[in-house]
């Protein structure tokens, strides 16, 4: 099976804001839970906690936790927020995997990365082999070796293979 078999739907998405009070002096702060669903949605709403104290660069918000998202620090760049879902709502998952592996600092370089490299979703490593062969024209014959092919191709640093969460491998091209 290649791809996956149902509609990929996000859990709720929200970040635990911490903006200082409008017209505070000292450090205090309000918190509150927001829906990421619209990076203007969120600067207005810090916009109003602000009321008008707020200067261009100041710190005066930051992000205590996260709900449905990775950490994207305390001072987050909302859009990649945002492009974060967008690519997650695209490709599901296998996406998230891949962002998982730390080696991109931006969403927009993963998602193209993602868009070059994901071959698909496959119960195991001899599923993708045999698929694969088939699709290069290969006889695939009772003497096919597909485990030591799928082994080869990951030695040989031709793919990379991610554990599916619900089980089964992503597999990306490492071109």
């Amino acid at each position: 099976m290649c791809g996956p078999s149902f509609v990929w739907r996000f859990p709720m998405t929200r970040i635990l804001l911490s903006v200082r009070a409008a017209g505070a002096e000292d450090s205090r702060h309000d918190q509150k839970w927001v829906e990421v669903a619209d990076a203007d949605v969120i600067r207005r709403t810090i916009a109003q906690s602000l009321g008008g104290s707020h200067q261009e660069g100041a710190q005066d918000w930051c992000v205590l936790a996260y709900e449905g998202l990775p950490d994207f620090g305390p001072h987050p760049d909302l859009d990649e927020l945002l492009a974060w879902l967008d690519a997650v709502d695209e490709y599901g998952p296998a996406f998230e995997a891949l962002w998982a592996t730390g080696a991109f600092g931006r969403v927009l370089q993963a998602a193209e990365a993602f868009a070059d490299s994901y071959q698909g979703t496959y119960a195991d490593a001899a599923s993708w082999a045999s698929h694969t062969l088939a699709l290069l024209g290969h006889r695939i014959d009772a003497q096919t070796d597909l485990d030591a092919y799928a082994r080869a191709s990951v030695a040989k640093g031709r793919v990379r293979l991610m554990p599916a969460v619900d089980g089964g491998i992503h597999v990306f091209w490492n071109d």
